[in-house]
């Protein structure tokens, strides 16, 4: 019986960690050029703002989402098939996504910033 406890430990531990799946407060933001927005006017930055906002938390929901069925599939995969853990995916495009939303957002704020707006 110890054995298959600590078989089932040694289990657990390793498929807790082999995903690279991460939570949407883990992502963090990609440098994005100021620059491309420093034609803009407060307006224009405001509203550039405003649509890439609205579409983050959506984004936020679609990392969070995929990074739970990441962890589901990595579970099921340890228990049926262990080697099969090693070949799940995790949610690296929904990263980008939001990483880029995250940086985008920030590019705005300093060209905002420059700009002297009330944003």
């Amino acid at each position: 019986m110890n054995r298959v406890s600590l078989l089932l430990i040694v289990f657990l531990t390793f498929g807790l960690g082999c995903s690279t799946a991460k939570k949407a407060s883990e992502v963090s933001a990609v440098y994005v050029p100021a620059s491309q927005y420093a034609n803009l006017s407060c307006d224009q930055l405001f509203d550039q703002a405003e649509a890439i906002r609205s579409n983050t938390r959506a984004l936020e929901i679609r990392v969070d989402e995929s990074r739970k069925q990441d962890k589901i599939k990595e579970q099921v995969a340890w228990w049926l098939f262990a080697p099969a853990a090693f070949m799940i995916s995790g949610n690296a495009e929904e990263q980008t996504d939001l990483a880029l939303a995250k940086g985008q957002l920030d590019a705005i704020r300093t060209a905002a910033i420059k700009a002297k707006c009330n944003i």
